[in-house]
């Protein structure tokens, strides 16, 4: 089980040195912000935080421990440049704390409130695994395992995932069950991915279950014991946002089950009650088709905002296509933002649409031809689409490569099947355009 605030914020203690009988009532101080940060009363454990800064009696550590927590608060509520900057003010105290070393380089892994390092993220966690700290270590390991900031290296990656599930961290627990399958294992090993999911579930890890209903589905795992569902729905009780997710796609679509609407709902919003960007996703799609429920635009928006803030690509494009029907400049802004985000994700079709509002946007504030190339050549190397194609072809006609995107606008089209009239049409009016040495607008 992850260990709670309070051992992960007071695990630092052991570090600092004992604070002086004089400083005693900033100690006080910095304890009622613990209570009040693990109480999610930010706000108001920053006012204890202020007097304690400002002591002059707190020695380095305890200096150091002060502006991390007040780090922490502004984390926590999704003040990331203060945070950041917090973190770096408790590392002038305190130079090697390996919490705020890992906290530290998580903001630069997800690039929040900073420009995204990851390299940067991976050395940053690897001085707070060598002193100990878990969380570092399964930081790392994530970051091997996906080669992330890192070469990918499966055995680098266990080797991290171990030290922190040997402390209890079942987030570490769950990724070495996911090294165990294809494709970062050759050959995959299912059984131990089970074993490792099991270790998570009785820990305490709810989502753990999900994991073995997913591998059933999957047919990675046979004979199977259990229905994939049976594994879903046990998850889902335990308060898994993933399985109340899925379950819920379950109960939309009637697939193995009878469809219910109304229960699809109840689940999407037992997973949103719990941030779960799947939840958030589920409802903004009930509220825009009017599945279940009153169709409602703003609410459907709301939630996809939600959805798209939380982290999902899918999301953020959804979010994306809905601003770009405003038609205006702002709106084309707004669209790129979530659309540059999407395709921080790597999606091949997150960089294809990005690339193709940077390639074709009527907007030269927002056109970036050169940047359109690099990541539609990224969308179509994973595969060679007709469209994914097109959209590298507008983007290379947009730096005035005329003869490039012709090419390649021809290779699209020889590739669209026969029974797309429409898509062939399409295309064909793009070289139009293009032979006409003029790059497509929309």
């Amino acid at each position: 089980m992850q260990r709670p605030l309070s051992a992960i914020i007071l695990g630092i203690i052991g570090l600092l040195a004992s604070p002086s009988p004089a400083a005693l009532e900033a100690k006080a101080y910095i304890d009622r912000a613990v209570a009040l940060i693990e109480a999610d009363q930010h706000t108001l454990a920053r006012t204890y935080l202020e007097p304690a800064l400002i002591d002059y009696r707190l020695n380095a550590g305890e200096r150091s421990r002060a502006y991390y927590l007040r780090g922490y608060s502004f984390f926590s509520q999704g003040l990331y440049v203060s945070a950041r900057k917090d973190y770096y003010r408790a590392l002038e105290f305190l130079p090697d704390n390996p919490v705020v070393l890992s906290s530290l380089g998580h903001l630069y892994f997800e690039g929040l409130g900073i420009a995204k390092d990851q390299p940067l993220a991976v050395e940053l966690f690897r001085k707070a695994a060598d002193a100990g700290y878990a969380p570092a270590s399964m930081r790392l390991g994530f970051a091997y395992l996906t080669g992330s900031g890192a070469e990918q290296d499966t055995p680098e990656a266990r080797s991290w995932l171990e030290q922190a599930a040997a402390d209890g961290s079942t987030t570490a627990m769950r990724q070495l069950g996911l090294s165990y399958r294809a494709p970062l294992a050759d050959p995959p090993d299912p059984g131990t991915a089970r074993q490792w999911y099991e270790r998570a579930w009785e820990a305490g890890d709810a989502e753990a279950l999900s994991h073995i209903g997913f591998m059933i589905e999957a047919g990675e795992l046979e004979p199977a014991d259990e229905p994939a569902r049976s594994y879903f729905e046990r998850a889902a009780e335990a308060g898994s946002g993933l399985a109340q997710t899925k379950l819920a796609h379950l109960y939309l679509s009637g697939e193995d089950m009878p469809q219910d609407v109304e229960k699809a709902r109840e689940l999407f919003t037992a997973a949103a009650d719990q941030g779960h960007a799947g939840g958030y996703l589920g409802l903004a799609y009930l509220y825009e088709s009017g599945t279940g429920v009153t169709a409602n635009p703003q609410s459907a928006l709301q939630w996809y905002q939600r959805a798209a803030e939380a982290g999902s690509w899918d999301a953020q494009l959804r979010l994306a296509y809905l601003k770009l029907q405003g038609g205006d400049l702002q709106s084309h802004r707004e669209a790129t933002r979530w659309l540059a985000q999407a395709a921080a994700s790597g999606i091949p079709k997150a960089l294809n649409d990005y690339a193709w509002l940077l390639a074709t946007s009527r907007f030269d504030e927002v056109r970036d031809g050169s940047r359109a190339v690099e990541l539609a050549e990224r969308a179509a190397e994973s595969s060679r689409t007709p469209v994914y194609l097109d959209t590298l072809a507008a983007a290379y006609a947009d730096t005035g490569n005329f003869e490039k995107a012709l090419a390649i606008q021809r290779e699209a089209i020889g590739l669209v099947a026969a029974e797309d009239p429409d898509l062939t049409a399409e295309l064909n009016e793009h070289l139009a355009a293009f032979e006409a040495g003029e790059p497509w607008r929309e």
